[in-house]
């Protein structure tokens, strides 16, 4: 008789869960972006709330925890409870954090579990307007002459921007001394005034400045063009029998805390691949400079801990000081 009640007792609190998870959602959303209101990331998060509350009839507020290169915020969620109403805009510079913090407090692969992806923003390697490189195999070949002489700017210690110079100066083999700025505003100021010599960037942020000639542009940092500028030409093209695997790109993802029920997983995920197949986003996220990315749950899982693991190789081989 007990073993029979505990049965009946099981199937209706499973039963009870499924319909709970059916039902979902049934409030309100916090999708966390861990940087500050007004940048990129924020942008992003902005669209992607919106364009969710629209599909699940819910509202998708979006909470800035900023701090500690996104750390803060992702922590947050981590320790969220996992019910499908916390969710994290994750980004590349998570990923790089797993490889460069000693102890960012959570894990960014197994205390979170993967949604999908959203976005993918190319990188640019730019250079001042009076310097007399002009193109990749320049650059390498003045860079091997002059060692330790070249500087390259970047938004951070740890960011895309710096990370994308180590693994071009680790590619080629060559000694470049990495300028951190608080911010790309006043990095790209210094590099159009001749303060230092090149830069990797966000197409987002870069692509004014070498429209307007105020900086030299050398090549994409990916592998493939980007059908947003199908004429600029790419560093791997320029020197492929070198930099042939560079791909260096800024990326969104949505995240929840581990253990975030699988059916409210799915949900979210096929959400995101209808969202981001919809004309009217694809080309919003044209004007940041990002391509809409979706891959589904398996695939943002081992999409991200292929990242991390790369940064882990970079930040070993180039003996980056971990934070």
């Amino acid at each position: 008789m007990k073993t029979k009640l505990k049965s009946l007792l099981g199937a209706g609190l499973l039963l009870a869960s499924t319909v709970v998870h059916a039902a979902w959602p049934e409030r309100a959303i916090t999708l966390v972006v861990p940087f500050p209101p007004g940048g990129s990331t924020d942008v992003v998060g902005r669209l992607v709330s919106k364009e969710l509350s629209e599909h699940l009839g819910v509202s998708v507020v979006v909470e800035n925890r900023s701090g500690a290169a996104g750390n803060i915020g992702s922590r947050h969620v981590a320790n969220a409870r996992p019910d499908g109403y916390t969710l994290l805009l994750g980004t590349s510079a998570q990923s790089i954090s797993a490889a460069l913090y000693k102890a960012p407090g959570y894990d960014f692969i197994n205390d979170l579990d993967a949604i999908a992806t959203v976005n993918d923003g190319p990188l640019l390697l730019v250079t001042r307007p009076d310097w007399k490189v002009k193109n990749v195999r320049e650059l390498v070949e003045y860079a091997k002459q002059n060692p330790g002489k070249v500087t390259y700017a970047s938004a951070g210690h740890g960011t895309s921007a710096h990370m994308a110079g180590e693994v071009f100066s680790l590619l080629n083999g060559i000694d470049m001394l990495h300028v951190p700025y608080q911010g790309a505003s006043p990095a790209m100021t210094d590099l159009m005034s001749g303060q230092v010599d090149m830069a990797f960037d966000l197409m987002v942020s870069a692509r004014q400045y070498v429209e307007d000639d105020m900086v030299n542009f050398v090549g994409m940092a990916t592998r493939e063009r980007s059908d947003l500028v199908p004429d600029w030409e790419t560093i791997s093209e320029q020197y492929p029998e070198v930099l042939g695997n560079m791909h260096e790109t800024a990326w969104n993802v949505v995240m929840a805390p581990k253990g975030t029920p699988d059916d409210v997983i799915q949900k979210l995920s096929a959400a995101l691949k209808e969202i981001l197949n919809k004309q009217e986003v694809r080309e919003r996220f044209a004007t940041l400079g990002n391509v809409t990315f979706w891959l589904d749950v398996e695939e943002t899982r081992e999409f991200i801990k292929n990242d991390v693991e790369k940064w882990k190789r970079v930040v070993e081989d180039a003996k980056i000081q971990k934070l």
